[in-house]
């Protein structure tokens, strides 16, 4: 806990802890609310808006002073309510309405906006400015997501420190001086980041709107429900936003130890084939005449379903029939689908892409604060930016707040090679040697070989091992694991999947354990509920709860609670019962929420 000091609010002392910036010293210790704009508690304090201007006694003076940037110490003494202080923040709001449009009744920030609240609670009554307002752009682009109006824009900075401080992309900045100061994005470059959308949830005004869903509601007219987004595994929680029973915006929802406060533009944007119109909203079954689609109730289209499945396995034999689910599915459908199979159809030929292919350790997933306070990052067969760009967000942080080193073995050169680490590339099929080569390099390593002296199995990996050649960014990668206090390493599918999968995952876990961070081993799942479906059963090998096929105690009791008799023998796995169905082994193929020729 921080040593607290003594300071003194309005002539009331508060003890508060030492080094605390004044806002947040002021609202835990004395419930004052401060009006800010530029401040945020997730970027660096800068001080540009001036709204939170109160007096601070220096050396027996009063001076102004921005709370947002003043640390606390013992002994300091402020004003809020002071006559100086409250006219200094009138003053500041007044000015920047000076060339504020009056925009409220058609902006979508109107509601739910801190420059009316603020006005309301702090600005003047009237405004004694009667030249005309400066014009800017109102409707310029400056990504295909995101919309600037600049005339709206208050020059607080959030937007610009946000892309630099999380993305490290520096990708909008100030333009122009004085009241001509503008928003923009530097020529040719509009912004890219993958997480661009969170500027508009920490834009104060309209300024920066949702291209997609803007002019589509008002924020009193929603009705907000909490979520969680299903694009990636991560499991960002969001809050979904609807209008007249229809979709209009995703924004993020805090939760500390998943997403913080941020979510992806994935997340945040592509939503629309919720209300699609071509989205299907009845049963589809083909017409035994004409061939064609047509519209069915559900009881004639689960008839159908139940009869043609039941009469395969009559005929062919249970082993005809297979299911494919998906990782997208509730961990309850999952659940659901795999006990069909297996005590009615009478079938293990349940999986779903990346099920029982994937070797991955069923321990866990990563969590942002393992990430945030590693000093080395792995990336092993896994590219962050694209598959989990909010998880990607606290490695960049990692990197360039803690000095983190990364560490990317990958076939090709992801977009976070450019951060400075070795690069271990490996031609797809040369994983192993790779991850071999990696553990080669650590046994060389001094502070490697005394602390795994006692490992089970040691002189056997080092005889496997060999003698074999080391690259220099293998061995500048075991240099940086041998040093590490907490290294992580995050690996992908591509990894444990495939003919080598078993292979690669132990040579994954050999250097892991010689690393030190076993315990530290994340596999990032390729889709939104990977581990829920495993845990439900939805594979081949294994029922519910990662009971093995051959464990008859376990069989028994799920016979016994289902009503059914469930098959002794592992069943197809994905990859097998596409095969099987081409040559015709496999008569009946049951697909829920997957779509194995869209997916690839």
């Amino acid at each position: 806990m921080p040593d607290l000091v003594t300071i003194t609010i309005d002539d009331v002392e508060y003890k508060v802890p030492a080094g605390s910036l004044l806002t947040d010293a002021a609202k835990m210790a004395a419930d004052i609310d401060i009006p800010i704009f530029c401040s945020h508690p997730k970027l660096d304090p800068l001080g540009a808006c001036r709204m939170c201007l109160v007096e601070q006694d220096v050396r027996g003076r009063w001076m102004i002073v921005p709370a947002c940037t003043t640390r606390v110490g013992d002994g300091m003494k402020f004003r809020y309510s002071s006559d100086a202080a409250v006219q200094a923040r009138e003053d500041t709001l007044e000015f920047i309405l000076i060339n504020h449009p009056l925009d409220c009744p058609i902006c979508d920030k109107g509601g739910e906006c801190p420059l009316q609240d603020q006005t309301l609670k702090h600005g003047p009554g009237a405004s004694e400015f009667e030249e005309n307002k400066t014009h800017k752009e109102k409707r310029y682009p400056v990504s295909d997501l995101i919309m600037l109006d600049q005339e709206r824009c208050i020059i607080c900075w959030r937007c610009i420190r946000y892309l630099d401080e999380w993305e490290d992309k520096p990708q909008l900045g100030l333009f122009h001086r004085g009241g001509e100061t503008v928003i923009d994005y530097f020529p040719e470059q509009p912004v890219d980041a993958k997480t661009s959308g969170n500027i508009i949830d920490l834009c104060p005004v309209g300024a920066l709107t949702n291209r997609i869903s803007r002019f589509r509601y008002r924020p009193w007219e929603l009705k907000r429900t909490k979520s969680i987004c299903t694009h990636c595994s991560q499991g960002c929680n969001i809050r979904l936003d609807a209008r007249l029973h229809q979709l209009r915006r995703i924004v993020a929802r805090e939760n500390t130890a998943v997403n913080d406060e941020w979510i992806c533009d994935k997340g945040r944007f592509f939503h629309g084939f919720v209300d699609h119109p071509e989205r299907l909203k009845t049963p589809l079954v083909r017409d035994a005449d004409s061939g064609a689609l047509r519209e069915a109730g559900w009881d004639e289209a689960l008839q159908i379903v139940a009869q043609r499945l039941s009469s395969t396995a009559d005929i062919h034999g249970p082993g005809a029939v297979g299911a494919i689910g998906s990782a997208r599915l509730s961990n309850e459908s999952a659940y659901l689908l795999q006990k069909l199979m297996r005590s009615l159809v009478g079938s293990n030929n349940v999986d779903h892409k990346g099920g029982a292919g994937v070797l991955a350790d069923p321990r866990g997933v990563s969590n942002i604060r393992d990430v945030e306070k590693a000093d080395v990052i792995v990336f092993a067969g896994v590219d962050l930016a694209e598959e989990q760009p909010v998880m990607d967000l606290f490695v960049r942080r990692a990197i360039r707040r803690s000095g983190a080193r990364l560490v990317v073995i990958h076939p090709r050169r992801i977009e976070d090679t450019r951060f400075d680490g070795p690069y271990i590339a490996y031609k797809p099929g040369e994983e192993l040697s790779a991850l071999d080569g990696l553990s080669r390099a650590l046994l060389k390593q001094k502070a490697v070989a005394e602390r795994s002296a006692k490992l089970s199995g040691l002189p056997e990996l080092t005889e496997y091992l060999g003698a074999g050649q080391i690259s220099q960014e293998i061995a500048e990668a075991a240099r940086l694991l041998a040093g590490a206090q907490r290294p992580v390493i995050l690996y992908g599918p591509t990894l444990v999947s495939g003919p080598g999968a078993e292979a690669n995952r132990a040579a994954l876990m050999n250097a892991a354990l010689l690393a030190g961070c076993a315990d530290r081993t994340f596999y990032v799942a390729p889709e939104a509920n990977s581990a829920g479906v495993r845990d439900a059963g939805l594979v081949p090998q294994r029922l519910p709860g990662h009971i093995a096929i051959s464990d008859t105690a376990n069989r028994d009791r799920l016979q016994r609670l289902w009503g059914g008799s469930v098959p002794q023998e592992p069943g197809l796995s994905y990859d097998q019962m596409l095969a099987a169905a081409a040559d015709d082994r496999l008569k009946a193929l049951y697909l829920v929420a997957s779509d194995p020729a869209g997916d690839g």
